[in-house]
């Protein structure tokens, strides 16, 4: 039998990961929403795509903290 904190872990990491991402996706469109739209090239879509993986991998090993710490960073922006 597994012990309970392995069978619970996999729901767990995925659910970072999309908080993460959906954060890496805010982060990208912050900066688009104040700027005029941008093309959708190949090389923009890879920088996005990257960014909300990172973030999303970043959130699964650091959890709230990190959703935390970028929340504070973009509530002292005044957005």
């Amino acid at each position: 039998m597994m012990p309970k904190e392995t069978k619970n872990l996999a729901p767990k990491l995925a659910s970072r990961f999309l908080g993460g991402a959906a954060l890496g996706a805010v982060l990208v469109a912050l900066p688009l929403t104040y700027s005029s739209p941008l093309g959708l090239d190949g090389m923009l879509m890879a920088k996005v795509s990257f960014v909300v993986v990172v973030c999303g991998l970043m959130s699964m090993v650091w959890g709230a903290k990190l959703i935390n710490a970028v929340m504070e960073a973009l509530a002292k922006t005044g957005l």
